[in-house]
């Protein structure tokens, strides 16, 4: 009888399905291992399991197979989606190597294969060769046609070994997409917390052309919604006194250079190219308030290509919607630790001028709506890492708490009322200003998430996790026949018990409270949940 050693006090040792040949294991894959076990004798095989991955399962499958050195044959078969069964039958035919895991780097056995698969180093090298020569391997596409009287007799036997896995001490690593990142924040100072917090777990350490590594994500798109450009907030954890930003802000929004440097963005803007390029898009603005051709550009393709000390910001774009004024900023490289907030400061001082020059020419008031930074290569030098850490740790939950909260960062893109009916679940979509704009039905909770995700409504992580979380509470009011109010308990005390009242000839599909009575030192009631 085949015993696992790994799993066997959780339900993954409940997904081995056992057989009478105490030598064949089959593997699955993929495919489902009662749909195989359905077309095999179990006087064929001692054991049938499935094998997702290679990265995690190959370890718990060698460990398992070491511990019953009876199985001299492994047939593989099924689906083979994610090579996990490419990537063990490299291992016996080709064997391993010392290597590291694809992500976090750790030290493992590698499997020899184009595929990665992945061996704790606790388990000794002459043990996984022993294993690989005491077991023979082979692929069955018709598992209906396989016999076992036709397996090889492998050249080596083994003894029984146990290792037991040990608990990881795990440290959080991150994992992210390669490019578009997008964070949003009322004020500069929340969105450069998140911006450091996001780099730090989600960056690539990458070089660069001075001698300094950094940790970069590409572009990174921030978007700051209400920062006062009349009462900038200046916190005492910014990398620079105020006094600092306030010097700075005249080099983005004038044309002064300062003594000892080549130009500024501002005289970029207003007087590299012979023009003023501010005034030229006020100008544009007010002949053409729609116009989506406002550009201001910072980048001199004749010189900046070839010669050093090139801008990074490159490009400005305005445009008028809603009455308001947008200003999205491409930045090329931007160092996010020490220059983002410079930047910041000075591009909403300079979208503020333009606002109010604008509405001055106009003789009509144009709000200011929020400053857009596309910064291409946001990144963080290496020397700066521990202090933005140290700047995270201490204020990131204090300034940004609750940032993935519905009820303290609403979700842009409305919100959700949530009722039922004694057969359906009823979702009303609400705009930020309570129009009903869209409404979902369905009798389950997984009908409605699905049908919601597809359309794409919710932006704000907190906010999905929420609706979830309601849904399946509302599915359960409706189930149980008991009063549903979101966002508040259930109360269950409402529950009437369907098998004292109905026969079960009489019971309908749902959720059904059973009392039963279980004998230990003496009798006590124990509820269940009937599906």
């Amino acid at each position: 009888m085949f015993e696992p050693i790994y799993g066997v006090n959780s339900t993954s040792s409940n997904r081995l399905i056992y057989g009478n040949n105490n030598h064949v294991g089959i593997i699955t894959l993929w495919t489902m291992a009662r749909d195989v076990a359905e077309k095999v004798d179990k006087s064929k095989y001692s054991v049938i399991g499935q094998f997702f991955s290679a990265e995690r399962g190959l370890d718990i499958m060698v460990r398992n197979l070491l511990a019953n050195p009876q199985i001299t044959n492994l047939v593989i078969t099924g689906i083979d989606f994610s090579r996990s069964g490419k990537v063990l039958k490299d291992f016996f035919e080709k064997g391993f190597y010392k290597g590291e895991t694809e992500i976090t780097g750790k030290s493992v056995w590698r499997i020899q294969s184009e595929h990665p698969g992945y061996i704790e180093l606790d388990i000794p090298e002459e043990v996984l060769n022993e294993l690989r020569e005491s077991i023979n391997v082979a692929w069955v596409t018709n598992i209906k046609d396989f016999d076992p009287s036709k397996l090889q007799v492998p050249p080596r036997k083994r003894q029984k070994r146990v290792f037991i896995k040990k608990e990881e001490e795990i440290e959080n690593r991150y994992v992210a997409e390669d490019t578009g990142f997008v964070l949003r924040g009322r004020t500069i100072a929340e969105v450069w917390l998140k911006i450091l917090d996001t780099i730090l777990k989600f960056g690539e350490d990458t070089k660069t052309h001075y001698e300094a590594d950094q940790r970069e994500l590409l572009n990174l798109i921030s978007v700051i919604t209400d920062e006062d450009p009349n009462n900038l907030f200046m916190p005492e954890w910014l990398p620079f006194e105020k006094s600092h930003f306030m010097q700075y802000i005249p080099q983005i929004t004038t044309g002064v250079v300062v003594p000892g440097t080549s130009y500024t963005y501002g005289s970029r803007m207003r007087s590299w190219f012979g023009t003023d390029q501010v005034k030229g898009a006020v100008e544009k603005l007010a002949r053409e308030l729609n116009s989506r051709a406002v550009v201001i550009n910072l980048w001199d393709s004749t010189k900046d290509l070839t010669a050093g000390g090139s801008p990074c910001v490159n490009h400005v774009w305005l445009r008028i919607r809603g009455n308001k004024l947008y200003m999205t900023v491409t930045i090329r490289s931007n160092d996010m630790f020490e220059s983002y907030p410079d930047n910041c400061f000075g591009l909403r001082a300079l979208q503020e001028l333009i606002r109010k020059d604008l509405s001055d020419r106009l003789k009509e008031e144009i709000k200011l709506g929020p400053l857009i930074i596309n910064s291409q290569s946001a990144h963080i030098y290496r020397d700066c890492w521990e202090r933005a850490r140290e700047i995270v740790n201490k204020y990131i939950h204090r300034y940004v708490a609750g940032q993935n909260n519905a009820s303290l960062n609403p979700d842009p893109r409305g919100n959700f009322v949530i009722s039922i009916t004694d057969s359906e679940i009823i979702v009303d979509h609400l705009s930020t200003g309570s129009e009903l704009i869209g409404r979902y039905r369905g009798k389950t909770a997984s009908e409605l998430i699905d049908k919601i995700s597809k359309v794409n409504i919710i932006s704000v992580i907190g906010h999905a996790m929420d609706i979830g979380l309601e849904l399946a509470r509302a599915e359960v009011a409706m189930k149980l026949g008991i009063e549903y109010v979101q966002e508040n308990p259930l109360d269950l005390t409402q529950i009437q018990n369907p098998i004292n009242q109905k026969s079960q000839s009489e019971k309908r599909p749902g959720i059904y409270i059973e009392t039963r009575t279980r004998t230990r030192d003496k009798d006590d009631g124990e509820t269940y949940v009937t599906f």
